[in-house]
């Protein structure tokens, strides 16, 4: 059996703990690009894992693309975003800034229980009525901690964060991923999202990797071996 194309969870005992959860994807456009993302998915789908899609609506191209591309290899792809069904309820802070006050996720619970795969843009309803821009970072990890999701899964083209010589730092606690996103050093998108990773385990992820989805069957490898790609964002708390 080829592992990646044929989805059989009986043969693949390291992909049991993610069948029947949510894995949350932060999209971006490089990763939309990835010559195996979308088998993936529709991979994943077929084996019982739920994912759940999460891009950057500034940028119009790539919700539409992926959701077509979904749908056109057999899989069952859903275009939403937070105005629906007031999945995300978002006012201005004192900045100016929007800020998110409310999440309903029973919409993308619903579709996730009838075999589809949600497509969200990040955007929600101000208390005007009107769309409002949220910061896709912040979409991905309040849905994640909203629907329990397994895993937390953040782009990155380096690979994940940088150690202090070569490679990638291969764990961080939530409270050291906070620490390093709050120094300054690093790049502020990747600051960012180390930050979101962090708070997302902290309200209830099992886990959340930075990693490179451009990369051969990135999304899969850690359903199918022991094997973690990139830099993944643990619980401070250790299970005896």
């Amino acid at each position: 059996m080829n592992a990646f194309t044929e989805a059989d969870g009986q043969s693949l005992p390291t992909a049991q703990p993610f069948i029947g959860r949510t894995i949350v994807m932060s999209i971006d456009a490089a990763s939309v690009e990835s010559s195996t993302l979308v088998q993936d998915l529709v991979f994943m789908r077929n084996l019982g894992v739920r994912p759940v899609l999460v891009h950057d609506p500034v940028d119009p191209g790539c919700g539409p693309r992926l959701t077509g591309l979904i749908n056109r290899i057999g899989g069952e792809a859903v275009a939403l975003d937070g105005t629906s069904a007031s999945t995300i309820m978002v006012s201005a802070d004192e900045s100016g800034a929007n800020v998110v006050r409310s999440v309903n996720a029973q919409l993308l619970l619903l579709l996730l229980e009838q075999g589809y795969i949600p497509v969200f843009a990040a955007q929600g309803t101000s208390i005007s009525g009107m769309p409002a821009a949220v910061d896709a970072a912040e979409a991905a990890q309040i849905l994640a901690a909203a629907m329990q999701a397994v895993r937390l899964l953040y782009p990155s083209a380096s690979g994940g964060i940088r150690a202090s010589g070569d490679g990638i730092i291969d764990e961080l606690t939530s409270s050291e991923a906070l620490a390093l996103a709050s120094t300054g050093t690093l790049a502020h998108g990747l600051s960012k999202q180390l930050k979101a990773a962090a708070l997302g385990v902290r309200a209830g992820v099992d886990a959340a990797q930075l990693l490179d989805l451009t990369a051969s069957h990135a999304s899969l490898v850690e359903l199918l071996t022991a094997q973690h790609l990139g830099t993944q964002i643990v619980s401070n708390i250790v299970l005896s």
